[in-house]
């Protein structure tokens, strides 16, 4: 099914003037290029993928229908999949403009639900130690907006109000616990034994759910005791903090002992809750995840409403044993969200554990064959959404050449890892053939481990680049790999026929030394110095591009050390990492450059073949090219793919999937519509006391601009505007901020000391 919609990801109004002196750059999403694998074609080919993600519903487009809401806590990464009709029948069509209109701090998690009753679901994320919430403002006329409705949530701990703790790797249930009407929240403590109960006051004070006020009610909700050092759990606990005066609906009285706990608690490790009436009975079970395990574990809650002591009197581990139990490598986490369009909300299950979980295969669908008050979960699919991507694991990059000499460029795509079982980490290139026409492409999976790579036990993330460097027509292969070297392999291939010889290990230049950049090479062999033949370039994990001149021939290619710091670029950011990802392309005669980031911006570079020699610098054009950002990992592949003089932008990224972009300067997009300042300056930076944040570009009035620093807590908030605004940080602390302006794609980085 072609999609029609096209989104656009370009700066409207630019420092540099860039819409009219780069015009040719003015990128929008696409996804008309058909993808197939295993026969059928890809519904959301080029929708980038995921890795550990959080499923809500919202209605975001204020339609009337809800869409799908997708965090992904792999680097706090937005999805939204709008609910569309096609002849009657609805179906998820991915909008990447959408991720923008959520506030910019969301982290470790994030999950939608209506607190005050207006019929809008509202946000509820990550807050320093707890729970931040965020009011959903938005309507028709003026589209999804948000305000700060708590910056943390407090509970009453036996006369003392403290934020509601949730550790950052807990999912806690957001719920109706005791069916009054308002959002209750259930947590572990802090030793991650014993689900505690915070009962929102809102109805008993006020007869309405639109607050947020909470007391702790219950130290150990549904009387059992989950092992500390296992996933095991003890029902009809008897310890101190289960025995101490439970009463019905369900609260337990003021213990004689302080909130800070007892001897037995230790520090938590992590646990995800979901809270729902999966038999009908009127009261609340749980399905837990453990941070080690790969199972769910159903409690099942003997009580019925209204009145209840909401004692759990079974355990299932299997979970669901009715169909096929959950076993997902690592730290399962269910969502229980409608899926399937009927009204009825299925079971979503992902890994909560960032880098150390499945991420390829990680999106399990249960569909529910009951009722929401009564489910019934049977097994779908590992791969809920995925299964519809370009999905690779993380860190995805792709490439394109002619591999079997049809005239139409392939797409190969690799990645930094997949997950295997028991967390072993495998990292191989996918080859797409190009079945297409010249002007009318289509990618076909022709080979998930090209030439069987992954078995050659070369670490993590081996970046292909192809070239012929022997003159027989043939491009040969080059592999960047985690040990900062290069493996090679000659192009063997006869006819159509596509084989490739032994991989040689670190290859060598024109000295006999080995080449090698450091760590997690990225390589590209592109003819730099327009000679006609191809020299190398290779990023590296610090963010610089070291450049070999090719001063062999055509038919034998020999490459020479030149320098390590090929135009002056460093995207390296924090600390040690940059991760730069070179492609350098042609376009009118003229050599443009896009580096790849570790923080997901796309760095822009012209004025390339006048600054090839040491000490000079290309010209940066931007830092965050077009506003785009990926989350972490970007690699950029640019070219004009259906040979229609308008260049395609494939664009690999941290979830491992890949973004299409195709020129197009016909767009009639608004500043009011769409509008993302370009580039504003920092100085100075390092700051001490003023920093100055310099905005030449037209504002909108009433923008604020936010400064978080890095764990995504607001530090300050301040009306910004056009021309130079002074930024207090004499109090912060020393370390890296960010900044973050309404509209704006992606926060700049200053530093305080």
């Amino acid at each position: 099914m072609k999609l029609p919609n096209k989104y656009h990801f370009y700066f409207l109004i630019c420092v540099f003037n860039f819409q009219y002196s780069f015009s040719q750059f003015q990128f929008n999403y696409q996804d008309s290029i058909p993808v197939s694998v295993l026969g059928a074609q890809l519904k959301l080919p080029w929708a980038g993928g995921l890795n550990y993600a959080q499923f809500s519903d919202i209605d975001v487009d204020f339609d009337g229908d809800m869409d799908l809401f997708v965090f992904d806590r792999s680097a706090n990464q937005v999805r939204v999949f709008v609910q569309q009709q096609n002849a009657g029948t609805p179906y998820y069509q991915f909008n990447p403009l959408l991720s923008d209109k959520f506030p910019p701090d969301l982290r470790y998690r994030t999950s939608l639900l209506d607190y005050n009753g207006d019929g809008k679901n509202d946000l509820f994320t990550y807050g320093i130690g707890g729970i931040k919430v965020y009011k959903n403002v938005g309507n028709v006329a003026s589209g999804l907006q948000w305000e700060l409705s708590k910056e943390l949530l407090y509970s009453n701990y036996w006369g003392q109000m403290l934020n509601l703790y949730v550790s950052s790797s807990d999912i806690p249930a957001l719920v109706d616990v005791d069916n009054d009407g308002d959002v209750d929240v259930l947590t572990y403590h802090i030793g991650g034994e014993h689900l505690q109960y915070h009962q929102n006051q809102s109805m008993d004070l006020y007869g309405h759910s639109d607050s947020l006020e909470f007391e702790l009610k219950n130290e150990c909700w549904g009387g059992y005791k989950e092992d500390f050092s296992t996933n095991t759990v003890y029902l009809n606990d008897n310890s101190s903090v289960c025995s101490s005066g439970n009463v019905p609906n369900p609260e337990i009285n003021q213990p004689d002992k302080p909130f800070a706990g007892n001897n037995s608690d230790k520090m938590h490790a992590g646990s995800t809750v979901l809270a729902i009436d999966i038999d009908g009975s009127g009261v609340k079970d749980l399905i837990l995840g453990d941070v080690s395990y790969s199972n769910l574990t159903l409690l099942i809650n003997g009580g019925s409403a209204p009145n209840t002591n909401s004692l759990m009197i079974s355990s299932d581990a299997s979970f669901p044993s009715n169909s096929t139990p959950v076993n997902l490598y690592l730290f399962p986490a269910a969502f229980n969200v409608d899926v399937d369009f009927d009204n009825v909300k299925d079971l979503i299950i992902c890994p909560n554990a960032k880098n150390v979980s499945n991420n390829e295969h990680s999106v399990l669908k249960y569909i529910n064959t009951g009722s929401n008050t009564s489910s019934n979960f049977v097994f779908s699919t590992t791969s809920f959404l995925q299964q519809d991507m370009i999905e690779h694991g993380s860190g995805s990059i792709p490439v394109f050449c002619d591999i079997n000499s049809d005239g139409l460029e392939d797409m190969f795509v690799a990645n930094f890892f997949a997950y295997k079982d028991l967390a072993q980490k495998e990292s191989r290139i996918a080859y797409y053939q190009n079945t297409g026409t010249t002007n009318n492409p289509v990618f076909t999976l022709i080979d998930n481990d090209f030439l069987n790579l992954s078995q050659l036990s070369l670490g993590l993330r081996m970046a292909p680049t192809f070239g012929d460097i022997n003159g027989d027509n043939l491009p040969d292969l080059f592999l960047g790999l985690e040990n900062g070297s290069i493996a090679y392999m000659q192009n063997t291939s006869v006819g159509s026929s596509v084989t490739f010889a032994s991989a040689i290990l670190n290859y060598q230049d024109q000295n006999g030394t080995n080449i090698s950049v450091g760590q997690f090479a990225s390589p590209q062999l592109f003819d730099l110095n327009q000679d006609g033949k191809l020299d190398l370039i290779i990023g590296n994990k610090t963010g610089e591009l070291v450049y070999y001149m090719n001063n062999g021939t055509l038919a034998n290619a020999s490459f020479e050390f030149i320098q390590n710091n090929l135009g002056g670029v460093d995207v390296q950011i924090q600390s040690i990492n940059g991760y730069s990802t070179p492609n350098f392309f042609k376009y009118n005669d003229t050599i443009y450059l896009m580096v790849g980031t570790y923080d997901g911006d796309i760095h822009f570079y012209d004025q390339i073949s006048s600054n090839l020699g040491i000490g000079d610098s290309f010209n940066n054009i931007s830092s965050e090219f077009l506003g785009i950002n990926v989350g972490a990992y970007s690699s950029p592949f640019v070219i004009d793919i259906d040979n229609d003089g308008d260049l395609n932008l494939f664009l690999g990224q941290d979830l491992g999937g890949i973004s299409h972009l195709e020129h197009d300067s016909s767009s009639n997009l608004s500043t009011s519509t769409m509008y993302v300042p370009s580039t504003p300056k920092l100085y100075p930076n390092p700051c001490m006391n003023v920093l100055h944040l310099l905005i030449d570009s037209d504002l909108p009035e009433g923008s604020l601009a936010y400064v978080l620093n890095y764990e995504g807590r607001v530090v300050h908030k301040m009306n910004v505007f056009t021309g130079d605004n002074l930024i207090p940080v004499e109090k912060f602390q020393n370390g890296v901020y960010l900044i973050k302006i309404d509209g704006t794609l992606k926060p700049l980085r200053f530093i305080k000391k």
